[in-house]
């Protein structure tokens, strides 16, 4: 038999070969990014950032995404850690920051030049600018729809021809009180810019009315129960469903 200490040198060096043999473990790691917004550029309320490391290397093909997070953020500039794997990253290789904002599923702000990242001389702690390509809805641009008295002129695409049509009234605090037809109710809406939602039940009386106006109030019940926007056009007034189609168009009505 080999001596005790043959064996102990083997079963080293057989320990040694599979350590040099195995894959190193990938190190996780963290790039810094500071966000700035253009000076003609606005952020929307509570956004979303979506902040990306990509593989820019081949110009001839579509950037790889190496690592990817999203951020709320109330306002740039701001500075953000991205997290990304140190076995992705190659030092031959070029790499660059993106980042984009989106409001109601549409892109609105973006990166739209190249921030390099990591190897070639980038800078340790990557500067990025948000430019805006698409215009921002903030409370103060959609013009008012309070104090007005609104009268329906169609639900559901159809034109409404009637004596004694259905009304909607706002307040500035949201309150409403609507005239559906036969009864009158009253609530509080939930009013964005250019975003509506009204309560699930409204309080109002409980008249008995012919058939034909018990069925426009439903139909005007179930219209705003289906309104997610509202679009004002001076005198006119439209409300849409998550769809962007139109459930209630509404003129103002004179004194």
């Amino acid at each position: 038999m080999p001596p005790i200490q043959t064996l102990r040198r083997a079963l080293a060096a057989t320990v040694l070969a599979a350590c040099a043999a195995a894959p190193a473990l990938a190190e996780p790691a963290e790039l810094g990014v500071v966000v700035r917004l253009a000076d003609d550029a606005r952020l929307p309320p509570a956004a979303m950032m979506q902040v990306e490391l990509l593989d820019v290397s081949r110009a001839d093909a579509a950037a790889t995404t190496l690592a990817a997070r999203s951020y709320r953020v109330d306002g740039l500039p701001v500075e953000i850690r991205l997290p990304y794997d140190t076995d992705d990253v190659d030092a031959r290789m070029s790499y660059a920051v993106a980042a984009s904002v989106a409001m109601d599923g549409k892109t609105v702000l973006r990166t739209t030049t190249a921030f390099p990242a990591l190897t070639r001389n980038a800078p340790e702690r990557p500067e990025i600018v948000l430019e805006q390509i698409a215009p921002v809805a903030m409370e103060g641009d959609m013009p008012s729809i309070a104090g007005i008295p609104w009268q329906v002129s169609e639900i559901g695409g159809r034109l409404l021809v009637v004596e004694d049509a259905p009304t909607l009234t706002f307040d500035a605090d949201g309150s409403f009180a609507m005239y559906g037809g036969c009864n009158r109710f009253t609530g509080s809406a939930e009013i964005g810019a250019g975003t509506i939602s009204f309560p699930e039940a409204f309080a109002g009386t409980r008249m008995m009315c012919p058939e034909p106006r018990m069925a426009l109030e439903q139909s005007m019940v179930d219209a705003l129960g289906s309104a997610t926007g509202y679009v004002r056009n001076g005198s006119l007034l439209s409300l849409t469903n998550a769809a962007g189609v139109t459930v209630l168009r509404l003129n103002e009505r004179p004194e």
